[in-house]
């Protein structure tokens, strides 16, 4: 091959390099600016990171949504660990809690969640507080060890009954199941070429009230490692909806419900409701508070709500006045 053409080869093949190469540098820098709170466990070979505040009787562990991580939580920790203690964490694959291959369903992850706290030595009783898809899997973990719950807090939580109750749900699974293959490969492609950050896409901005953790946000982005893990739970979905109906009460433990704003005229809204009203039966100690104006996001849209009713559970625990048990109330 003559000189020219080889010389034209290399200069191609740096052209596709360099950006690849600038996204590794970029990520690494970023990560070093940004330090991971917390710390970082093994557990089944894999890495996972856990970050807990404040000081009390009970630990709050927080269980994010699907597709979410721990970052989401800051400003609700950051308010409740001024009066107990609160631990977050990522699942493998979000956050910064390293890919693990296998299955990501609910019996799955509360078995590496738990070796992770035993780990991370945190102590029980725990109040387990899930957003969304979350609320599959402290169901699936109250099963497993309920000696180790002192209350539970869903938070416009999934319900088991879900999957085959929401018009189109089911089917909608199947045919995101069906797209993940490619979507995680599209993924993978834009992110390992430095694509995405070529074109400026590697950004993430946070809700409003976590905009000083923009450059946190900004630096989960745009991972090599981490691309097309996002999603690695939508897969498992049947398996984890399952697993959590095997949970038919969480005992005699005061259960929190808080819900999205039902009343907004949504699609979906009346059986939404219906569901969320249905989780009261998983314990005699329960009750409900609708979140006024809040979507889905009530910990984003209604933080004050999160944690003003967790501090009220955690005051009833320790001999304070009784919430209103068996209520369903607008805030």
């Amino acid at each position: 091959m003559p000189n020219s053409k080889r010389h034209v080869l290399l200069v191609i093949l740096i052209l596709l390099l360099a950006p690849a190469v600038w996204n590794l540098a970029a990520s690494r820098y970023q990560h070093a600016r940004n330090p991971v709170p917390g710390a970082l466990y093994d557990v089944e070979g894999r890495q996972m990171h856990i970050y807990c505040t404040g000081t009390g009787p009970y630990t709050v562990l927080i269980e994010a949504g699907a597709s979410a991580d721990s970052l989401g939580w800051r400003g609700v920790q950051r308010t409740l660990s001024q009066t107990t203690h609160v631990c977050t964490y990522d699942r493998n694959g979000h956050g910064w809690s390293q890919p693990s291959p296998g299955p990501h369903d609910a019996d799955t992850i509360v078995r590496k969640l738990h070796a992770l706290l035993d780990k991370a030595a945190v102590p029980r009783p725990l109040i387990l507080t899930a957003h969304s898809a979350g609320g599959l899997y402290i169901r699936a973990y109250a099963r497993q060890f309920p000696k180790e719950v002192a209350g539970a807090v869903m938070i416009d939580s999934s319900s088991p009954a879900q999957i085959d109750e929401l018009p189109g749900w089911h089917s909608d699974w199947e045919q995101d199941k069906r797209n993940l293959p490619g979507e995680i490969w599209k993924d993978r492609l834009q992110v390992w070429s430095g694509w995405d950050r070529l074109t400026g896409n590697c950004h993430n901005a946070p809700s409003k009230e976590l905009e000083y953790l923009s450059a946190e946000y900004d630096a989960e982005t745009c991972r090599p490692e981490y691309a097309g893990e996002e999603d690695n739970e939508v897969p498992y979905f049947e398996d984890s909806f399952k697993q959590a109906a095997r949970l038919i009460t969480f005992g005699d433990i005061p259960l929190l419900i808080i819900t999205r704003d039902t009343q907004s005229g949504k699609q979906n809204d009346a059986i939404w409701d219906r569901e969320q009203e249905q989780l009261k039966s998983l314990s005699p100690r329960s009750w409900r508070i609708i979140a006024s104006g809040a979507g889905h996001g009530v910990h984003h849209a209604r933080p004050e709500i999160v944690t003003s009713e967790i501090d009220c559970l955690i005051n009833y625990l320790q001999g304070g006045p009784a919430p209103r048990l068996g209520t369903t109330r607008i805030r």
